[in-house]
């Protein structure tokens, strides 16, 4: 993982709200010290597992997608405590961690909140999203990964103060298109020769908090909507981008503000 660290001047920043909804505390230091390599370490894993937790929610419901849009079937079974198991399931494959066993894993007190917090309000999306799930007659419902991932996203912000976004150098989304930091990022990842699953973090004084780039990448369904013939119209009524499977589709941004 290839980190920037580049504090300029101390970071104050006043606390406010509930202890979820502050931004991440640092290790208590003398006045003016910098903060200590273990804090901005311990942020960068939070910043990494709830990517990682996004995405994999993000997978549950591509791996759903052929049921969600099944015009036969009025309940399809896919319920939050369905999806949760197989977020659960699916997290515990790619990270190592139970959620079932936050309290006994070995992160911060704010990184096991933060992730109870994400799995809540993505619960909470697929709850509300079961009246197009199970709307019969009606073959593409719109309840793909990338609407998935902007709504919790917007709920996880609201609850927390952390930024969740999906990004990409061509967004279908205007309001996902990158900043200059993401656009410099994604061009990496998009070089063939750029390591696979190789994560970018940032942390700078002036922005007042920690930056993470999380790599995606096309698997077998995300080539029915973004795969080939590139330029025809897929079920969304977007162009295809012709992307072949495996290669860079973007990456989740995430930003945790912080202060010492």
């Amino acid at each position: 993982m290839r980190n920037v660290l580049a504090w300029v001047f101390p970071v104050l920043l006043a606390t406010s709200g509930s202890a979820i909804s502050q931004p991440v505390s640092l290790s208590k230091q003398p006045p003016g010290a910098n903060p200590s390599l273990q804090s901005v370490s311990e942020i960068e894993q939070t910043a990494r597992l709830l990517a990682i937790l996004l995405d994999s929610g993000r997978y549950v419901i591509n791996e759903n997608q052929e049921l969600v849009d099944d015009p036969s079937k009025e309940n399809k079974g896919f319920t939050p405590k369905v999806f949760e198991q197989q977020l659960m399931e699916m997290f515990r494959s790619r990270s190592g961690i139970d959620l079932q066993e936050l309290n006994s894993a070995r992160l911060s007190r704010n990184a096991k909140e933060m992730l109870a917090t994400l799995v809540a309000v993505s619960k909470k999306v697929v709850a509300e999203a079961q009246p197009e799930i199970n709307r019969k007659g009606v073959g593409f419902k719109g309840f793909i990964p990338a609407v998935f991932g902007s709504r919790v996203a917007g709920r996880f912000r609201e609850a927390t103060g952390v930024r969740l976004k999906q990004t990409a150098l061509s967004p279908r989304n205007p309001s996902n298109a990158p900043d200059d930091f993401e656009k410099s990022v994604l061009q990496e990842f998009a070089d063939p020769s750029y390591p696979r699953e190789k994560l970018i973090s940032q942390v700078t004084a002036k922005s007042k908090s920690l930056r993470l780039m999380f790599p995606l990448y096309t698997t077998r369904q995300c080539l029915t909507c973004h795969g080939e013939p590139k330029g025809e119209l897929d079920k969304t009524g977007y162009p295809r981008e012709g992307l072949r499977l495996g290669q860079n589709a973007g990456a989740i941004s995430v930003v945790i503000p912080i202060q010492r």
